[in-house]
C-alpha cells in the first residue's frame, strides 16, 4: 500500500495563536481582560518573543484582542467573525500559467531602479536590479501570452540562464539555487491605463526581513487573461499559503 504523506506541521506561532484562542473562548481570558505580557507568553509557552508577536497579530486580526503601546494587550471578544481566505499549497498556485506553454529569456540587463520604476516595484529609488526580459509563448502554436520584465537581486542575475530549461517558475530557481526561501508574495493587477486592452501582473517575491528578492512585471493581451480563485470560509489554521 502506498505510504501516506505525513501532514506537514502547523508553524508554532499558528499553534499558540490556537491555544490563546481556546483561553479566550473558554473564559480563562475573560473579555476586557489584560492579557499576560510578551515576556511571560514566552516563559509560559516555552517560545520566541517573535513567536508571540506573530501569535498576537493573528488574534488581533481576527478581532479578538486590541494592542496598545504602552498599555499592554486586552481581551476584545470571545468569538470572530466568519472571514474568507484563499488558500493555495504554494506560491505557484497564485497565478498558473498553462503546461504547453514556455518562458524564454530575450534580453538581460543592470539597471539602478528610476524613481518611476521604483514606484511600481515598491523599492528605493536608484537600488541596484538585474532586469530579465522574458517571452512566455505557447509551445506548439509560437501564439504570445505575456510579456515579462523580472527584477532580480544582482546577486542572483546567474538565473536567467536557467529560465526556461525546466518548467520551475523563477522564484523556485532561485530558491534551490541560491538557498533563498520565500515569507510571503504580493500580487497586484494593474490596468495600463483607461480602455487599454491590456492588463499588467506584479508579482513580488520577499524573503527573510521582507526583502524582495524577486520582482515580476507581466503584460498581458486582456483576451488572453482569466484569473479566477477559489475562497474558503473561516480561519486558515493550517502551514499552508493564504491570501492575506
Amino acid at each position: 500500500m502506498p505510504k501516506r504523506k505525513a501532514k506537514p506541521a502547523k508553524p508554532r506561532y499558528r499553534e499558540l495563536a490556537e491555544t490563546l484562542m481556546h483561553e479566550i473562548r473558554s473564559g480563562r481570558l475573560a473579555v476586557g481582560e489584560r492579557m499576560p505580557g510578551e515576556h511571560e507568553l514566552v516563559q509560559e509557552h516555552n517560545v520566541s518573543r517573535h513567536t508571540v508577536r506573530e501569535s498576537l497579530r493573528v488574534l488581533e486580526d481576527l478581532g479578538l484582542i486590541d494592542r496598545h503601546q504602552g498599555l499592554g494587550t486586552v481581551v476584545r471578544a470571545k468569538s470572530t467573525s466568519p472571514s474568507y481566505v484563499q488558500m493555495v499549497n504554494s506560491p505557484a498556485e497564485l497565478l498558473q500559467y498553462p503546461d504547453d506553454s514556455k518562458l524564454t529569456v530575450v534580453e538581460t540587463e543592470d539597471i539602478r531602479a528610476s524613481r518611476t520604476l521604483a514606484k511600481l516595484l515598491k523599492c528605493r529609488s536608484r537600488s541596484e536590479w538585474t532586469r530579465i526580459g522574458a517571452v512566455r509563448k505557447f509551445r506548439d502554436s509560437g501564439l504570445p501570452i505575456c510579456w515579462s520584465d523580472i527584477y532580480v537581486l544582482p546577486e542572483y542575475s546567474t538565473v536567467a540562464a536557467k529560465i526556461g530549461r525546466s518548467r520551475r517558475p523563477v522564484y523556485e530557481i532561485i530558491e534551490r539555487s541560491f538557498n533563498a526561501q520565500i515569507d510571503s508574495v504580493e500580487v497586484e493587477i494593474l490596468e495600463v491605463e483607461p480602455g487599454s486592452a491590456s492588463l499588467i501582473l506584479v508579482r513580488r517575491y520577499l524573503g527573510r526581513g521582507q526583502r524582495q528578492f524577486e520582482i515580476s512585471v507581466s503584460e498581458h493581451p486582456a483576451e488572453r487573461f482569466n484569473y479566477s480563485l477559489k475562497l474558503k470560509r473561516g480561519w486558515q489554521s493550517g502551514g499552508g499559503w493564504t491570501e492575506g
